[in-house]
């Protein structure tokens, strides 16, 4: 049996350590797309709205930092929640660990898994805990990197929400530049520019705004996206645990200033998992 699905690929950084790749085209053009935008919207932002009213005396430099961070948190998470183990299920599964009332047998796989695991067809593998696989990260999202998968949503929310109000300011607040290069081409074009990225930066703000809402609830109700796929309406809908014990849960056992660095790991998990933790 091998250890690992032919669709996973694995390859070892000196920096940060072993990175989990799926080879799946559909989800690397997804990852690729929302890299693009990103670069797109950070661009427009930076060149189109804010350095030039920062010459122009109208924007403080305290917020085209503020930006620049967001921007570059946003990136790292993605960068976190794609290339990290979502938590597959090792090859030591089978031993005596499993309980049989509880465990169930992946007749794909081969392997016994624990509950609330399930099988990833994109993937091609069992994931602990599974919550959905999510084509825009190009990854399932799972016990092991669920919480990546949340600093990810959240820094997305503050970066959309932010480029959002900046547009909204150059378009009804911010007068004409008076410093800016008026031959460049992103200044000659910029009406087309800006229609586009506050287009997608309402829709990325949005999009981002329910998705932290949909995911806090299932936290605190303690359940995934599949649970909720495959029973919408529980008999039993009440707060299983409080908001701090579900992101402690979520986030593992390090300080809590770490929970919002995407460089940081999440120390805590099932004992049969550990030992093929990224």
């Amino acid at each position: 049996m091998a250890a690992f699905s032919q669709r996973i690929l694995l390859k070892m950084c000196p920096i940060v350590g072993r990175l989990h790749f799926v080879n799946d085209t559909q989800g690397i053009l997804c990852v690729s797309f929302i890299v693009a935008y990103w670069l797109y919207g950070v661009f427009c932002n930076l060149v189109i709205i804010l350095l030039p009213r920062y010459y122009d005396g109208l924007v403080s430099g305290v917020i085209i930092g503020i930006y620049s961070a967001l921007g570059v948190l946003t990136i790292c998470s993605l960068f976190r929640a794609s290339t990290l183990n979502p938590g597959r299920i090792p090859p030591n599964s089978e031993s005596s660990q499993a309980d049989e009332t509880d465990w169930t047998y992946c007749q794909v796989c081969l392997r016994t898994r624990p509950p609330r695991a399930h099988h990833c067809r994109r993937c091609r593998q069992c994931v602990m805990k599974m919550d959905h696989h999510c084509p825009w990260i190009n990854n399932c999202v799972g016990e092991a990197n669920h919480w990546a998968f949340y600093q990810l949503l959240f820094y997305a929310f503050l970066l959309s929400a932010m480029s959002f109000i900046q547009c909204l300011l150059h378009w009804y607040f911010f007068p004409k530049c008076v410093h800016c290069d008026r031959t460049a081409f992103y200044i000659r074009h910029q009406l087309g520019l800006m229609y586009l990225e506050t287009t997608l930066s309402f829709l990325m703000f949005a999009a981002m705004g329910c998705m932290l809402f949909g995911n806090h609830l299932n936290l605190i109700l303690d359940r995934t996206t599949l649970d909720v796929l495959h029973n919408p309406y529980p008999q039993d809908m009440r707060v299983k645990r409080t908001s701090l014990e579900a992101y402690s849960d979520l986030c593992g056992s390090r300080s809590k200033l770490t929970w919002f660095c995407p460089c940081g790991e999440r120390r805590t998990g099932p004992m049969y998992m550990q030992a093929d933790m990224v």
